[in-house]
């Protein structure tokens, strides 16, 4: 589990934050790194970049490509860090995991409009993150222009139609895909306009890159269609146009150097009035607030996680939120809880549910594993621990409603349409058992599994995981006929 986010960390005493940069995006993101690692210095907060995560780290960190760690890579991240997103929303990189990851942490984002899509999607507070100047971004010099429009980035059908027009116009265009550092420096200094266009039809000014362009007093012509939002402090920091004008805009601009010289002066002098005093302390105060954890655990007692959310249908042990998650209007409900204030239990909120002796104990199993399933974004792991049917534990406890073998998961994965599920479904990940004294001694004289599970005693606990996916066109088609339902 992560942890908690803001847990033992506080504004007028954090003197240290890590930058993690994924080795894959540290020439990407270079310009990023920089005003990040010197904003923070203006700041009086040390920092240091990494690329691995250290075992022992128990700091603070700000993540730049999380997108392209393994999920296990970062197990170790504390709770109190901030991912820092910088895909589009519509990318291939917001995959499940990638969303389930977010829930768990605060999220930056390089855009406003991005921002209030990416909370959507993933259920939680995203901050707009605004780019600012620092002194060490202004570092490339003048040169001979003798490129007239440059363009550098990933390619893809809609910019590079762009740039064929552009050519066909009888412009010299430069167009770079993996230049970095000092050769794409060299590049820019001769380039006469900097176009940028978006990869996704979705929009989202790329600011990552513009940013560093304005900096360096260049002149920019950036694609902006209707809808799309701009700060407004920068509407006159480059020239905007949308798709279908971007190769006039780009040549007018190119043929008038005045214009030229104005543009990247207002582009400069807008940008350099934002500093990190004014931007960095706001983004790090939202991150410090309390924020709903991205996991849930049910029936806690008395071993209560504060890095997660706890739900107890007791208050003796002091849950976050007294539910029962068998309850028919879970999702209806406002809780109260001492930590998050008031909470609504919403579709897809949680990257993880556990429930270790619990579901024993739930006499309306059916609606409460729908809930859970209900409770989890898809990818999204439900962690089970119960007493297995042959085991003492199975009825010793007057309490329980239910004893479980290798076969109770089979509703809830293969049989979904029996129990009107029609959008989702589990599947079942992982199984293991745990023994009991008899089963260990079964073990060790070489009996296989199958008949130590059919040993009365030998088995105390099974241990399952179950994921979340949403049902296939014909998984849906299969579970209305088997419902006998008119529509098919």
């Amino acid at each position: 589990m992560v942890g908690m986010p803001g847990d033992g960390d506080d504004v007028s005493t954090r003197t240290h934050i890590t930058l993690l940069v994924h080795p894959g995006i540290v020439q990407v993101l270079a310009s990023m790194v920089r005003m990040l690692a010197d904003g923070l210095s203006e700041i009086s907060i040390g920092t240091d970049i990494i690329h691995d995560l250290p075992a022992d780290f128990d700091g603070r960190a700000i993540v730049l490509g999380a997108n392209l760690y393994q999920t296990s890579a970062l197990d170790r991240l504390p709770g109190n860090s901030i991912i820092f997103n910088v895909e589009n929303y519509t990318s291939n990189w917001i995959t499940d995991d990638y969303c389930n990851l977010l829930r768990r942490f605060h999220v930056w984002d390089f855009s406003e409009s991005n921002a209030i899509f990416l909370s959507r999607k993933i259920g939680r507070p995203v901050h707009y993150f605004r780019m600012f100047y620092v002194d060490g971004l202004a570092r490339i010099g003048d040169a001979e222009q003798d490129i007239d429009v440059l363009f550098y980035g990933s390619f893809n059908e809609r910019r590079s139609a762009i740039i064929d027009e552009m050519r066909a116009r009888g412009l010299r265009v430069e167009a770079l895909f993996n230049v970095f550092a000092e050769q794409l420096d060299q590049f820019i200094a001769r380039a006469k306009v900097i176009i940028n266009i978006h990869f996704y039809g979705s929009g989202q000014l790329e600011i990552i890159r513009v940013f560093d362009l304005l900096a360096n007093r260049r002149a920019v012509v950036s694609e902006i269609n209707p809808g799309e939002l701009v700060d407004a402090d920068l509407t006159d920091a480059f020239v905007a146009a949308p798709y279908e004008n971007l190769v006039a805009a780009a040549e007018a601009l190119v043929h008038d150097t005045d214009r030229r010289h104005k543009v990247a002066t207002a582009g400069f002098e807008a940008f350099s009035r934002r500093r990190a005093t004014n931007i960095l302390p706001e983004a790090l105060a939202w991150s410090d607030l309390p924020n709903l954890p991205g996991d849930v655990v049910l029936g806690r007692g008395k071993i209560r996680d504060p890095r997660v959310l706890n739900i107890d249908i007791s208050n003796r042990w002091h849950p976050d939120i007294v539910a029962d998650i068998s309850d028919p209007g879970l999702f209806e409900r406002e809780f109260m809880s001492e930590r998050f204030g008031p909470v609504r239990m919403g579709r897809g909120l949680f990257a993880s549910v556990t429930a270790s002796h619990v579901l024993e104990h739930v006499a309306d199993l059916v609606t409460a594993m729908t809930n859970c399933l209900t409770l989890l974004a898809d990818g999204g792991l439900f962690n089970i621990v119960v007493p297995y049917d042959l085991s003492y534990g199975a009825w010793q406890d007057p309490t329980h409603v239910h004893a479980f073998n290798e076969r109770s998961w089979l509703y809830y994965c293969e049989w979904y349409w029996y129990l009107g599920w029609t959008e989702s479904r589990f599947e079942l990940v992982e199984q293991t058992f745990g023994y009991s004294s008899i089963g260990d001694a079964l073990a060790a004289r070489g009996v296989l599994e199958d008949e130590i599970l059919r040993s009365p005693r030998a088995v105390d606990e099974m241990r399952v995981v179950l994921r979340k996916r949403q049902l296939t066109e014909a998984e849906r088609d299969y579970g209305r006929q088997m419902r006998g339902d008119s529509r098919v």
